[in-house]
């Protein structure tokens, strides 16, 4: 009964390939290939048992061809397939499918690579032909890992080259040869917000970035003590180094503001009205006129509106 059974399926099998085999063949409108190779079947319909026939290599992942009117009729008649070009516009695009590896991931494995091969930490690099990285592989093949082989640094110059492979480990991985070049870096302070004249900048305004050390000049602030609790000149941008020559201390006493003049001595405390002819913040040396005498005399402010006399104005005050 078994026996029967398998018999009758086979020959209902061959029947259904020799009867799509008998029928026109029909030309896809596109191919897209998995494999590393064409099929007849990727090219038409109705081949039965002809559809596996290999008849050339697929493109390289993620390009394309166009098979016209002239090599399909050519490849047809070679195979034996029952199909003619209606006209010579019948064409079809063939499709190499493929994924694009993540540069980023590339990088990252220069980045250990170098790390390993001796570079100091922290540093930065740059690769001269960046075009290498845009690789494409298979899609049928995973996730891609990725290899960097054969680095070689020269301390002297600070150039490197490698080799980066994908899939890592693959027999018929894609390698490619890469070079550039090697930058120690210096940590910044930058603000992570626009700021402007009249803001203070705090703690949580500021963050660290790496900036190649050759693009610090000496004016950029390195050091936080440099920049928390300091106020913009004017308004700067966020991420950006910023120059001592931007910053200043917190205006307290602003130009032609009124402020409270005050004489302190071990045996009195004096205090009066005056007019700031210029500006400054905490700890700063100002001119302040006396309302009173109209003369002026040097200070020194303490806080908003508030100026201790300096002692050459003592005099001046008291009078």
């Amino acid at each position: 009964m078994m026996r029967f059974m398998f018999a009758t399926a086979f020959a209902l099998l061959v029947s259904v390939s020799a009867h799509a085999e008998s029928l026109p063949a029909n030309l896809k409108s596109a191919a897209t290939i998995e494999a590393d190779t064409v099929k007849l079947g990727d090219l038409w319909e109705n081949l039965g048992a002809k559809a596996d026939t290999v008849i050339a290599n697929a493109p390289q992942p993620g390009k394309r061809i166009t098979a016209d009117a002239r090599w399909l009729a050519a490849v047809a008649q070679n195979y034996g397939v029952n199909w003619l070009p209606a006209s010579n516009f019948d064409r079809i695009v063939i499709e190499r499918a493929g994924q694009m590896v993540d540069v980023k991931l590339i990088e990252n494995e220069i980045k250990e690579a170098l790390g390993m091969e001796g570079v100091p930490a922290p540093f930065d690099f740059e690769i001269a032909n960046r075009s290498a990285l845009n690789i494409t592989i298979p899609s049928s093949g995973g996730p891609a890992g990725v290899a960097v082989r054969d680095v070689a640094w020269d301390s002297r110059t600070s150039r490197f080259t490698a080799t980066v492979e994908v899939p890592a480990g693959s027999p018929s991985a894609v390698r490619q040869r890469v070079n550039g070049r090697v930058f120690t870096v210096a940590r910044i302070p930058v603000l992570n917000r626009a700021m402007g004249r009249g803001e203070v900048i705090g703690e949580r305004d500021v963050e660290w970035v790496d900036a190649r050390s050759e693009n610090v000049r000496r004016d950029i602030v390195t050091d936080p003590r440099q920049i928390i609790g300091q106020e913009p000149r004017y308004q700067l941008r966020q991420g950006a180094p910023v120059r001592m020559t931007e910053l200043q201390r917190p205006v307290l006493v602003t130009r032609n503001s009124l402020v409270t003049m005050t004489l302190k001595t071990p045996y009195m405390s004096l205090a009066t009205q005056g007019r700031a002819t210029e500006e400054g913040g905490k700890g700063d040396l100002i001119h302040v006129t006396n309302l009173q005498t109209k003369r002026v005399v040097e200070a020194i402010i303490d806080g908003p509106g508030t100026v201790t006399v300096a002692q050459a104005g003592a005099r001046s005050l008291a009078n």
